[in-house]
């Protein structure tokens, strides 16, 4: 699976994309709204089972968090996709997104965003995608709200308080 935009180039992990897993796991940016140490690793191997986990994901559902490249110079920024997970003992499919710190700002994830829309929704058929945030990653509320995400309630995910949004497919 390969997506384009107009700035970015997403596609599906590969076995090559330790090193990408490993400036991720560094990176204050992509750790600064979740859990303390949800997404650490510490040596390549663990990067490489976490690399592998999503691989495994992708032939399995057509499903990830899919590592994010600028399409200029090849460098990469993030990761964007979707991922399914438990609501109330439903399975749902999540759209998420995070960037590396100085890659914020940009316009990056809501443009990766509207891509994972787009294939989540054409390519996989979805009738809805799912996504949430906490309160206070204020620039990702903005974000998903511009996609068109709808504000459905509060809930705790990861043992944090969540805002949960649903986009709907019409």
């Amino acid at each position: 699976m390969m997506l384009q935009t107009e700035r970015l180039v997403l596609r599906n992990w590969q076995e090559s994309d330790v090193d990408h897993y490993l400036v991720l796991a560094g990176d204050v940016g992509y750790h600064c709204f979740s859990r303390p140490g949800r997404f650490l690793v510490h040596t390549a191997e663990e990067a490489h089972a976490r690399v592998r986990e999503r691989i495994l994901l992708f032939d399995q559902r057509k499903l990830g968090k899919f590592p994010i490249f600028l399409r200029d110079t090849g460098e990469f920024i993030g990761t964007c996709g979707m991922e399914p997970f438990d609501l109330d003992g439903h399975s749902e499919v999540e759209l998420g997104y995070r960037l590396c710190l100085k890659f914020w700002g940009k316009g990056y994830a809501q443009e990766a965003a509207s891509a994972i829309l787009n294939y989540g929704f054409g390519d996989l058929k979805l009738a809805k995608i799912m996504a949430f945030v906490l309160s206070q990653n204020k620039a990702s509320v903005k974000i998903l709200e511009r996609l068109g995400f709808q504000y459905l309630r509060d809930f705790v995910h990861a043992d944090l308080y969540h805002r949960l949004y649903e986009f709907p497919w019409h």
